[in-house]
């Protein structure tokens, strides 16, 4: 029961806090209204009523005590009159309609029980609004039946409605103030969530604390977190780049030195190590770098993909590739940062695996690329650590097999985060092994 409340109520702060101001003032609309109706407008009716029916009492024992019909009509009748009643005495029985009142007609239901329970020889009565807005009551005397026509506005308060109606004016002006205030008090609160959604993604938006004292603080922290990162990687950044060209400098002296030597099977597969330490060299440095350099652009996702699995089948790599119909042609993509992550997930597909099959399509509001493989597969348990920098598993993964440190998935799984999109790793229902799927939003399409 409390998890399907939860899925009725609002999930966003804004939300929440309309939902917090609107309910007790609703709450409190309603019980004053059944307060007043029940309370106030029921009870004066009733009295008013009960005094109009003391004045009917008193015109029925002045019609009564006189000698005859006419005397009794015309006492009664200028006893009325006085009092504001109109009457008449018929001689014949009338045919009296049923009593009823409108649903709405919260007065008339209540005029209609005093009148049954309180009036004296009671026959009947009825609401009328024609000619005149009045309640007709008929009841028993000596004579035959008196007939009394009471104005509507003797029986019960006119125009009850306007305490209700200037209450719930009020409480609708107190709303649309609160709202807006609200709406002052949340915009801090989005503008941080945005700023630190695409600082997230790699990008840094102009931000300036506001709002109130705590939210200020909160802004305040974000940017100086924020400022703190970005020391951090101009830091590093430096740090490796001067690592780069240290590492590179003796890797290219041994490569002259092998160029310079007799080709035997000891410099090939010093070569081939060569080969390997450069490769990690670059994965390192790749990875360490971010994404923060790559610019971004207009690129066609089917291209780049055409494009990878043309060179792999060209180097005799065994792939099959399906773009189907509908692909959108232009992303808004970070320079080469799509086509880095395909490499790295074809190429460990291709290491671990003979053969791998690539799929492209479009699925709710969302660019899917499947890579699937026919190699030993991931651990369910173990796709969560997988995503980790440096981090190879060795029940999954043969350590032997290429120059691998653990970052193809770690790489692809950021430059997904960074344009908004997801990694996903699941078994390879077609070929055994393990399926990648790459998501990304079509909000991102030209």
């Amino acid at each position: 029961m409390k998890a399907q409340l939860k899925s009725f109520l609002p999930r966003s702060f804004f939300g929440r806090a309309v939902l917090i101001l609107v309910v007790p003032i609703i709450v409190i609309q309603i019980v004053l209204s059944i307060v007043f109706v029940q309370r106030h407008y029921e009870r004066v009716t009733q009295q008013m009523t009960e005094t109009v029916l003391q004045a009917v009492g008193v015109v029925i024992e002045q019609a009564d005590a006189a000698p005859g019909e006419r005397t009794a009509f015309a006492t009664g009748t200028g006893l009325a009159s006085a009092l504001g009643l109109q009457v008449q005495i018929l001689e014949d029985a009338p045919r009296i309609p049923a009593s009823h009142a409108a649903w709405y007609d919260l007065a008339g239901r209540e005029i209609l029980d005093v009148l049954q329970a309180r009036a004296p020889g009671y026959l009947g009565a009825v609401l009328r609004r024609d000619p005149i807005d009045s309640a007709v009551l008929w009841v028993d005397i000596d004579a035959g039946t008196l007939e009394v026509s009471i104005p509507r506005d003797r029986l019960a308060p006119t125009n009850p409605h306007q305490l209700l109606v200037i209450v719930f004016l009020a409480s609708v002006v107190l709303i649309l103030m609160a709202l807006q205030y609200l709406r002052l008090q949340i915009r801090p609160i989005r503008r941080l969530g945005a700023a630190a959604e695409a600082y997230g993604r790699g990008q840094s938006l102009p931000f300036r604390a506001s709002g109130a004292r705590e939210i200020r603080a909160a802004g305040l922290a974000f940017i100086d977190m924020r400022n703190r990162i970005e020391r951090q990687n101009s830091q590093r950044k430096l740090m490796l780049s001067g690592l780069g060209h240290d590492m590179r400098t003796p890797l290219t002296r041994m490569r002259l030195v092998l160029s310079m030597s007799d080709p035997t099977e000891d410099t090939a597969a010093l070569d081939a190590e060569i080969t390997d330490l450069e490769k990690l060299l670059n994965s390192f440095l790749d990875y360490s770098r971010g994404e923060n350099y790559a610019q971004e652009g207009r690129f066609d996702p089917s291209a780049i993909l055409s494009d990878l699995v043309a060179r792999y089948r060209a180097a005799g790599r065994q792939i099959e590739m399906q773009v189907a119909p509908g692909v959108p042609r232009d992303l808004r993509l970070r320079e080469g940062q799509l086509e880095r992550v395909l490499d790295n997930i074809l190429g460990n597909a291709l290491d671990y695996g003979k053969q791998a099959r690539v799929a492209m399509f479009t699925h709710a509001a969302s660019l899917v690329i499947t890579i699937e493989d026919d190699g030993p597969g991931i651990a369910p348990a173990d796709r969560q650590r997988a995503r980790e920098p440096f981090v190879r598993l060795d029940s999954a993964r043969n350590l032997d097999v290429g120059a691998h440190v653990g970052l193809g998935l770690a790489i692809a799984d950021d430059v997904m985060r960074v344009h908004g999109g997801r990694l996903e790793l699941d078994d390879s229902p077609a070929l055994g092994g393990l399926l990648v799927r790459l998501i990304l939003p079509l909000s991102r399409q030209a």
